[in-house]
C-alpha cells in the first residue's frame, strides 16, 4: 500500500472542506426594518375651555364617537339671540304680508266719513257766499276763502280713500321683500351660531385607538391646536429594504414573517407596495452582505393586528427564506492551504 506524503494529504483535506461548505444552506438573514402606521391629529376647530375629555390614551374609539367638548355658554347665549332675531323678522313679514287689522280699517273708514263731512260744510259755505256776494253781503275775498276750504277737503278725502285702499291691499311689494330679506339674514345668522356650537363638541374622524392627550380637561385650546392623536384600526405595517437580489422574493401579495422583539413566534405580513425607485444606500443599519447594493423600499401590512405587535417607529426584522442551491465553490486563497511542517 502506497503512503501519501504530508503536502499531498493536507491538500486533499483541503478540498474536501471547501466541497462540504458547497452544499450547507445559507444561514437565515433578516433585513432591518420598522414598524409603521398612519396617525391622525385631532386639532381644536374652535377655541374654548375643556369641559369635558371623553376619551383616554390608549382607548379604542369608532368613527363618529365623541371625543371631547369645548366650553359653549356664550354660544348658547348668542344662538338664543339669533333665534329671537329670527322670529321676529318672520313676524314682521307675515304682518306685511297681509292687510291691516279690523280696527285699523274700522278706524280709517270714520276718518275718510269725517272728511266728507267737512268737504259738504265746505261746499255749502262756498254756495252761500257766492249767493252772497251778487247782494254785495260779503266780500269777494269770503268767496276766495270759502273755495279755498273746499279744496282743502277735498284733499283730505281723497287722502283718507287712498289710506283706507293701502291698509286692505297690506305693504307694498319692495317693503314685502326688505322684511323677507331681513328674515333671510336672521336664518343664516341662527345658522351661523349653530354651527358654532357644534364645533365645539368633536367626533372621531377615524376609528382606531387614542395615542397621546395634548390638552386635559380645564385647559384652554386655541384654534388649531392640536389635542390628541389617533392610531388608525389596522394600519400597522412593516417598511423595510429589499436587496435587488432578493427583490423577486417580495412582491405585492406575498407573506413574509416580521420577528419583533419579546414575540414568541414571527407576525405574518403581507406586501403592499415595492418602490419602483432603486436607493443605493439604505437610510438605517445595514450589514456587510448588503452594503453597496441597490435596495427597494418595500411596505407590508401585519396580517394579525391584534397580536403580538409593536408601536410604531419599533425596528423590526424581516426574515429571508434560506436558500438550499449550492454556492459555487471559491478558489482556496494562498494563505488558506496549510503549509506542510
Amino acid at each position: 500500500m502506497k503512503l501519501l506524503s504530508i503536502p499531498t494529504l493536507l491538500a486533499v483535506s483541503a478540498t474536501a472542506l471547501l466541497l462540504s461548505g458547497c452544499f450547507e444552506s445559507q444561514p437565515e438573514l433578516q433585513l432591518p426594518g420598522y414598524i409603521e402606521a398612519d396617525i391622525t391629529t385631532v386639532a381644536s376647530p374652535v377655541s374654548g375651555t375643556m369641559a369635558r375629555m371623553a376619551v383616554k390614551e390608549g382607548q379604542n374609539v369608532q368613527a363618529g364617537e365623541t371625543l371631547y367638548v369645548l366650553e359653549s355658554q356664550q354660544e348658547q347665549a348668542r344662538l338664543a339671540e339669533a333665534q329671537a332675531k329670527k322670529a321676529q323678522a318672520e313676524a314682521q313679514t307675515k304682518n306685511l304680508s297681509k292687510g291691516a287689522r279690523q280696527a285699523e280699517l274700522e278706524s280709517l273708514r270714520a276718518k275718510l266719513r269725517y272728511t266728507k263731512a267737512q268737504l259738504a260744510q265746505a261746499e255749502s259755505n262756498l254756495r252761500k257766499s257766492e249767493s252772497l256776494v251778487k247782494k254785495n253781503f260779503v266780500s269777494e275775498a269770503q268767496v276766495d276763502t270759502d273755495r279755498t276750504n273746499v279744496a282743502l277737503a277735498q284733499a283730505q278725502v281723497e287722502e283718507a280713500r287712498a289710506a283706507l285702499r293701502a291698509a286692505k291691499e297690506g305693504a307694498r311689494t319692495d317693503e314685502q321683500a326688505a322684511a323677507a330679506a331681513q328674515a333671510s339674514a336672521a336664518q343664516a345668522g341662527v345658522d351661523q351660531v349653530a354651527w358654532l356650537l357644534q364645533q365645539k363638541k368633536v367626533s372621531a374622524p377615524v376609528g382606531g385607538v387614542v395615542q397621546e392627550l395634548y390638552i386635559r380637561q380645564g385647559e384652554f385650546s386655541a384654534t388649531g391646536a392640536t389635542v390628541l392623536t389617533i392610531l388608525h384600526s389596522g394600519s400597522l405595517r412593516v417598511r423595510f429594504f429589499v436587496p435587488n437580489d432578493l427583490r423577486p422574493q417580495f412582491m405585492p401579495g406575498a407573506t413574509v414573517n416580521v420577528a419583533i422583539s419579546g414575540c414568541d413566534k414571527p407576525v405574518t405580513a403581507r406586501i403592499s407596495r415595492v418602490s419602483a425607485r432603486p436607493e443605493y444606500t439604505q437610510p438605517m443599519m445595514f450589514s456587510q452582505e448588503l452594503r453597496d447594493r441597490l435596495s427597494f423600499l418595500t411596505e407590508a401590512r401585519l396580517d394579525t393586528p391584534a397580536g403580538c405587535t409593536a408601536p410604531p417607529g419599533t425596528p423590526v426584522g424581516v426574515k429571508v427564506v434560506a436558500s438550499d442551491t449550492p454556492r459555487a465553490p471559491q478558489a482556496p486563497q494562498a494563505s488558506q492551504v496549510p503549509k506542510p511542517s
